[in-house]
This record gives structure tokens, sequence and C-alpha cells, in this order.
């Protein structure tokens, strides 16, 4: 008979086969010439959260961000989420701020004669424009370059990269190309009268020109000498848009109310929302359901076809609203020189 291994031994003999065999090896019984184990790809960061745009799903949660007293009384308002800035004009110099902070950023120095709505950031850049002329600033730099627009007096302006719309004192709208491409003129029937407001569709086919005899125009333009005559009010039309589709456009020339004309087929009324006195700024919302207005009764966002009004600030007069790059900012500026951001919290 075999003899009987030593207790000790055979406890050995145990711990031996359950760590090869029920549990983990360890480090140093594995053979020095196994190929490391592959690491994981290290993380890709998420690209940041493109902001929310202001519209119906959040329009109750429209907050300000901050305020400050920039001084004057307000003219122009422009901001660019991308560079981290806010424009305010009461004159010469124009005044930068911290997009997130309201913090002052700086000045530039330009042309005192900054008309109503005359800043626009686009592509790095900040468009001012004057009654005596244009410039254009090269992201948070101060260096400039002249745009060679016509030397007739500006009373209005639109902007939608690369084409800006001005309107000239003798009478003649002007589309100049920023990336090169030819201007454009569009005659003002009748005699030569100063435009009140203008307004682009966002791929710059359509023009539409309101003017202080109360009349509001409308060219392709790629047929400069087909005007449409839309409607004449009993008031001048200080703001006229049209939306991110180019499929709505509003003007405030009637006494007390704001018209949405529909422009997908033959231009046709839509809506009518009330507003104060006057309005001086509308600006549509992304998903063209809302109105943003700066006028006689302050901010506010007013639903188009429905009774909802989001009264923002009623302290003062605003002269113009700004919106960023997403639609999901506003700034407003008003007559007492106050500059104030508002988003969705």
């Amino acid at each position: 008979m075999a003899s009987r291994l030593p207790r000790p031994l055979i406890s050995a003999l145990a711990c031996l086969i359950w760590a090869c065999g029920a549990g983990q090896a360890p480090a140093a019984a594995q053979p020095r010439s196994a190929a490391p184990q592959a690491l994981d790809p290290a993380p890709v960061l998420a690209a940041p959260r493109r902001p929310a745009a202001i519209g119906t799903k959040n329009v109750t949660r429209v907050r300000k961000l901050w305020e400050v007293a920039a001084g004057g009384s307000g003219r122009a308002v422009a901001m660019s989420r991308a560079l981290g800035r806010v424009a305010f004009s009461s004159g010469s110099p124009v005044q930068l701020y911290d997009f997130y902070t309201g913090k002052a950023a700086g000045s530039i120095n330009t042309c005192p004669d900054v008309i109503r709505g005359g800043l626009a950031y686009a592509k790095g850049k900040l468009l001012v424009v004057c009654e005596s002329g244009v410039r254009l600033y090269e992201g948070t730099k101060r260096s400039q370059a002249k745009v060679d627009a016509n030397s007739a007096r500006i009373t209005a302006a639109a902007f939608v990269w690369p084409w800006l719309a001005l309107g000239h004192h003798d009478g003649v709208l002007r589309i100049y190309g920023l990336d090169g491409s030819p201007t454009r003129e569009i005659p003002v029937p009748g005699p030569p009268i100063d435009v009140k407001s203008l307004a682009l569709t966002p791929d710059g086919s359509r023009i539409a020109v309101s003017w202080i005899q109360g009349s509001i125009w409308w060219w392709d333009v790629a047929q400069p000498q087909t005007a449409h005559k839309l409607v004449r009010r009993e008031n001048e039309s200080d703001s006229v848009a049209f939306s991110g589709d180019g499929k709505l456009f509003a003007e405030e020339g009637r006494t007390f109310f704001t018209t949405v004309w529909d422009f997908s087929a033959a231009p046709s009324e839509r809506a009518e929302v009330r507003n104060g006195s006057w309005v001086k700024r509308i600006l549509f919302s992304r998903d063209s359901n809302w109105l943003f207005r700066g006028g006689s009764d302050g901010l506010e966002i007013a639903q188009i076809g429905g009774p909802q009004r989001v009264a923002l600030d009623t302290r003062g007069a605003v002269e113009d609203v700004a919106t960023d790059e997403f639609g999901a900012a506003l700034a407003a500026v008003d007559r007492d020189g106050r500059l104030t951001m508002w988003t969705v919290k």
C-alpha cells in the first residue's frame, strides 16, 4: 500500500491547484515574454454642447444673465458667443463686454455716427455701420478695413454674411458682397427718400424695405428692376425682419400692431401681434414661433398667432436687440444706456 503524504504537503498542493485553476495566477507566474494587454483608447472629449435656441420649449425660462450701465443713449448692440464678446454703441467709441460676465473688455474708436442697428458679428468679424461709412474689424483685434461703400449718407442697414444691404440717401439700395462679389443696386420707386429699415433673407435672395412714407416694398435680388409693393401703412415701420427660413416677414407699420406675413407663396397676412406705441427692433426665434421685440414697451418675447407674451424688461424704451449665433441669448440696449444680456436658465 502506498504511503500517505504528509498533511502539510497535501495542503500546499491543494493551494497551488486552486491558484492555477479556480483562481487567478500570481503575476510572477506569468511568462516574461507574454504580450501586454492593449489599453483602452483615450476617451474622446465631446464638443461643447450647442446651446438650446430660445423658443417654444423654453421661452418661459429666459432670465437676465447680467446688466451694465454702459452710458449714453443706446443705439446698437451685437454679440458673438464664439468670440465671447458683446459690442455696444451710443456713439463712439464702441464698447466691448465679456459675453458671459458683462465685464468691460475694451473699446474701439470708430466713427461717431453709428446708426441704429449698425453693429453685427459674423465670421469672427465686427461690422460697424455709420452714416458716413462702413468699417470691418477682425475678431477681438482693433485692426480695421474700410468697406468701399457709396459716399451717400447711410440711413439703414441689414447684414447676412457675406451680404451687407444699405439704404442710401440718394434713393438707391445697395447690396455689397463682403467676400468680393459684385455690388448690386436697386433703385427705390419715386424721388430719393430716406429708408427707415431693411431686411434680407438669410440666403440673400430677397430684400424688403420700409421708408418714411409708410410704404413697404420687396424685391427678388436677381430682378432689381421689378419692385413689389407689399402694403402702405399709416406709420413708418422702424423695423422689418425675415424669419430664418425666409418664409415669414414681420413689419410694425400698423398702429399698435406687428403684422406677420407669409412669404412661402404670394405674400399674405399670417398674424397680427399687438405691441406698444412703437417697435425699434424685431427678430424671429429660430423656430419661427416667436418675435423678440424691443421698443416703447421695453424688451419682450411675443407669440406669433397666440396670446402668450413674456415681458423681460419694461424699465426703459429699447433701441436695439441682438441674438447670438444660435438664437440662444438676447442682448438689448435702451435709451438710458443700459445693456442687458438674457439667456435660458
